[in-house]
């Protein structure tokens, strides 16, 4: 009994101070790069993204500020399609950095990747919980790129809640929508009990703001995703999902949710079995390969409703 006492107490020491460690680095670990460190990360490149900013009006509350990259609207490449990839959490636009140095596919597309709000340099630590005010937030891409010939939408995880909300809101403008590990029906997502023990007065202030702001979006997700229910019948893009099987953060069953929803939509599923919430990371030579694949043949009429595949 004392051998079993000693191995929980080291145990709980143990955990205790993994917990400290993890709080400690989050304080300086912020997963956002400055203007300069994205010149710099790209520095050498044939086709280099550039950052611009802009603001947005708040309702009564101050005007958002929004940080986005885009590879340059080459001359004579007015016809060039337009591939917006949208952040999870915690995050920022530098998720996306890789695809942003794929030859072939900065040859193929204008790329775009956006600093959600509260991320990144979009007013980082300023929360917004409603997916709905996200999107409105994100609208002025949309209506940049309105000229494009083809507009994708790229969301990882609860960037797929406000890319959906993108498409809803946009029917006649956004052309194609790739769900990448989507948190996109309420409550098929895992929410870890200690999410709301640190949102409790006595703890909130010791949580860094990159993780107040995931666990602020965690916690109101379900009622974010309720209030956008009923305008799923909206979204008229053609989708593609690619969610892994073994992923336990956000439910695989988020894919089925999707194809009962999305009635007005043409539908292609990848489920990757082997793969967690991982995809953008061990999967982006793969998730490149599907993005070319659709660009190559946007301008070709798929058949079929729902079309379904497992790779391995």
């Amino acid at each position: 009994m004392k051998r079993f006492l000693l191995v929980l107490r080291w145990a709980l020491l143990t955990l205790l101070v993994l917990g400290i460690g993890v709080l400690v680095v989050a304080w300086f670990v912020d997963f956002r790069q400055t203007d300069q460190e994205l010149a710099e990360e790209f520095r050498g490149q044939r086709i280099r993204p550039e950052v611009h900013y802009y603001k947005i009006a708040n309702g009564h509350d101050q005007p958002r500020t929004i940080r986005y990259m885009e590879t340059p609207a080459r001359t004579g490449d007015s016809a060039l399609p337009v591939v917006l990839f949208v952040h999870g959490a915690p995050s920022s636009l530098s998720f996306f950095n890789e695809f942003f140095k794929d030859t072939m596919l900065l040859n193929r597309a204008q790329l775009v990747a956006v600093d959600r709000p509260g991320y990144g340099y979009s007013n980082f630590g300023r929360v917004e919980t409603s997916v709905v005010r996200q999107a409105e937030f994100l609208q002025p891409l949309i209506d940049r790129y309105r000229k494009a010939p083809y507009l994708m939408i790229v969301g990882s995880s609860y960037g797929g809640s406000v890319s959906a909300r993108l498409a809803m809101n946009n029917p006649g403008q956004v052309n194609h929508v790739v769900f990448v590990s989507s948190a996109l029906g309420p409550g098929l997502e895992r929410t870890y009990p200690i999410s709301y023990l640190v949102d409790t007065p006595l703890l909130r202030w010791g949580i860094p703001p990159l993780l107040r702001l995931a666990n602020d979006e965690k916690l109101a997700h379900r009622q974010a995703l309720e209030a956008i229910l009923p305008d799923w019948p909206k979204i008229r893009a053609n989708i593609t999902m690619l969610h892994g099987q073994r992923d336990d953060l956000v439910y695989p069953t988020n894919v089925s949710f999707a194809q009962e929803h999305l009635v007005n939509a043409k539908v292609k599923q990848f489920l990757l079995p082997e793969n967690r919430h991982d995809i953008v990371f061990n999967k982006r030579e793969y998730m490149t390969e599907i993005l070319l694949d659709i660009l190559t043949r946007r301008d070709v009429k798929e058949g079929g409703q729902v079309k379904a595949m497992a790779i391995k």
